[in-house]
């Protein structure tokens, strides 16, 4: 019998917590194109196209949404193993990683608004605060998920 090496807990978790940023934006792009979620009682929707094509372009912005995401999982990953491996040695909380998501966040949400910023820069103030300041919410919600993600996993697959 081969004997398999265990994973290090910390790399389990980055896997763990790079799968759910990879997944769940995924997953919720499907329950929207098979109407599981946001669909209105009253809507209508006119549409000349064939199902097969409709599939062939729900596929398409289903790659196009793993292609964006897929550096965000990958540094989740790397950033979920680097904590992991802190927090199992006694140096760390994981705590920076909440921060650093949240970080994240209003840096997408300002870089997205970077050229709106330039354009109108006396109009900008606004919706920096409001956008930046949604995002960096919404981020440090996403990082304390995933640092209690984290935490779970290592305590499960800790000897």
């Amino acid at each position: 019998m081969v004997d398999v090496p265990k994973r290090a807990p910390e790399r389990t978790a980055a896997l763990v917590n790079a799968s759910l940023v990879l997944a769940l934006p995924v997953a919720f792009a499907i329950a929207l194109w098979l109407g599981l979620v946001g669909a209105a009682p009253n809507r209508v929707t006119a549409t000349r196209s064939s199902p097969a094509w409709l599939a062939f372009v729900n596929t398409v912005e289903l790659g196009f949404l793993v292609v964006l995401i897929s550096p965000l999982a990958l540094l989740v990953g790397w950033r979920t193993w680097v904590h992991a491996q802190r927090y199992r040695e006694g140096r760390g909380t994981g705590w920076q990683g909440v921060i650093e998501a949240g970080a994240v966040g209003a840096g997408i949400a300002l870089w997205i608004l970077a050229a709106p910023i330039v354009m109108h820069p006396a109009q900008a103030p606004p919706y920096v605060i409001f956008y930046g300041g949604a995002a960096l919410i919404l981020g440090l919600l996403i990082g304390l998920v995933l640092r209690m993600t984290a935490i779970l996993v290592l305590r499960a697959t800790s000897n």
